[in-house]
């Protein structure tokens, strides 16, 4: 990756897009947390914009729903690999050593740092093409809910109860824990493992609507 370069995007102010990709575990200043915060800000409005221009039938809740799933740390970690990165993240030895590189909340939090640093260096026209350009088609790709609330409606529509979701292991030291939660339904169930309780809930609903043949791979 250009020092300087993401994507189509030309950075006049280099140090801005260093910052954006360097995690505070490197103990260097500055780095990402304050871009990260005006990151999620610019983000969230741009895909509101997307998503008001897209569905100019749908109704607040629905537009709301969908807005979620576009900005939730799963859908920004994917943003993160997509652009590659994951490989150019600044971080200790000790961070990069349990899985930094790969943890869904600093690629997601990589990803905002990046749009504020775009915004802060070319306008908010640049930070706006910028999304467009990684969220347009995936407000098209349909998987715009996430699992476990597509999961909910699936045995809803089927008149079947709500899921539960249980802990059943938690392995790893305090600053890198990995969850496995399983989910039971009256269909199936199945077991999914991340580095938040949330994520490994999602990852297990995923795997069980795959069993139901209601997600594809």
């Amino acid at each position: 990756m250009c020092p300087n370069k993401i994507a189509d995007y030309m950075f006049e102010n280099e140090a801005l897009f260093k910052q954006a990709l360097t995690h505070k575990s490197a103990e260097v200043y500055p780095h990402y947390e304050r871009l990260e915060f005006l990151g999620d800000r610019i983000l969230n409005l741009c895909v509101a914009e997307l998503l008001y221009g897209a569905y100019p039938k749908d109704q607040e809740g629905v537009l709301s729903k969908r807005h979620a799933a576009l900005v939730r740390t799963e859908t920004l970690a994917k943003v993160a690999v997509e652009l590659g990165l994951d490989k150019h993240i600044v971080m200790s030895t000790g961070e990069e050593g349990t899985g930094g590189r790969s943890k869904p909340s600093i690629l997601a939090d990589v990803v905002e740092a990046t749009i504020a640093a775009i915004y802060l260096d070319g306008g908010y026209q640049a930070a706006s093409q910028f999304i467009q350009n990684y969220w347009e088609k995936r407000i098209t790709e349909g998987e715009l809910r996430d699992p476990k609330s597509h999961l909910q409606e699936y045995l809803q529509a089927e008149k079947e109860p709500l899921p539960t979701y249980a802990v059943l292991a938690e392995e790893g030291q305090d600053h890198s824990i990995m969850f496995t939660i399983e989910v039971n339904t009256t269909l199936g169930k199945a077991t999914g493992t991340g580095p938040s309780k949330q994520a490994a809930s999602q990852t297990a609903a995923k795997e069980l609507l795959k069993k139901l043949n209601q997600l594809s791979e």
